[in-house]
């Protein structure tokens, strides 16, 4: 799960786990949050709290700071929707 703040908006991208295949999917559904939702303790239930799904990306298409915790590039993400 990754959480972007971008323009007063939450942008959450969830990857979720294939228990069957014991790995997570190549891909992110792209999520605009609901301002209401609680960030405080787990995120597993954080997708019940969307507006809309905005798309799906590619994980490899992401493209994050060079410390992959601070920022992300929303132009790799391809949705004109963030644009």
């Amino acid at each position: 799960i990754v959480l972007v703040l971008a323009d007063g908006r939450r942008i959450l991208l969830e990857s979720r786990f294939d228990e069957v295949v014991d790995q997570y999917d190549d891909y992110y559904d792209v999520y605009l949050l609901l301002d209401e939702a609680a960030l405080d303790g787990s995120w597993e239930r954080l997708a019940e709290y969307t507006l809309e799904i905005l798309g799906r990306v590619a994980v490899v298409d992401v493209r994050f700071d060079s410390t992959r915790r601070d920022e992300i590039d929303l132009d790799s993400l391809g949705l004109p929707e963030l644009a």
